[in-house]
């Protein structure tokens, strides 16, 4: 178990100071992304290539970002993490969204693994 919450410590370290390759670090070549809003599926990465180009593509999208871990759940075939997220945009993204603006969510993250590397993460929001 303590193994899997390093894991997870690494790739949330990596996200918090955009440095992909420490994301990276820690996937599965095979690694999974799904991403959910309101319980929809509105993203989905199958591999490493496809995992970098969308993390790389979205560094452009923040002067600042951070998940601050708030309670992690033990189930027995994944990690739930409950996150508070916060992040700056750098870009307008939309009529709401707009360069400057500061944004404050909290969601989860659940994490799936094998052979000592995550192979899953669905995120909802």
């Amino acid at each position: 178990m303590k193994k899997e919450l390093s894991l997870i410590k690494t790739y949330i370290e990596g996200y918090n100071s955009f440095d992909v390759d420490k994301m990276l670090s820690v996937l599965n070549k095979s690694i999974v992304f799904e991403n959910y809003t309101n319980n929809s599926l509105t993203l989905k990465l199958n591999g490493i290539n496809q995992f970098k180009k969308q993390a790389e593509k979205v560094l452009l999208f923040f002067s600042k970002r951070k998940q601050e871990i708030e309670e992690i759940i033990t189930k027995e075939e994944h990690y739930e993490v409950h996150l508070k997220y916060t992040a700056t945009l750098q870009v307008d993204l939309s009529e709401e969204l707009k360069k400057g603006n500061q944004l404050n969510l909290k969601g989860k993250s659940i994490f799936f693994f094998q052979n000592d590397t995550i192979t899953k993460i669905e995120d909802y929001s």
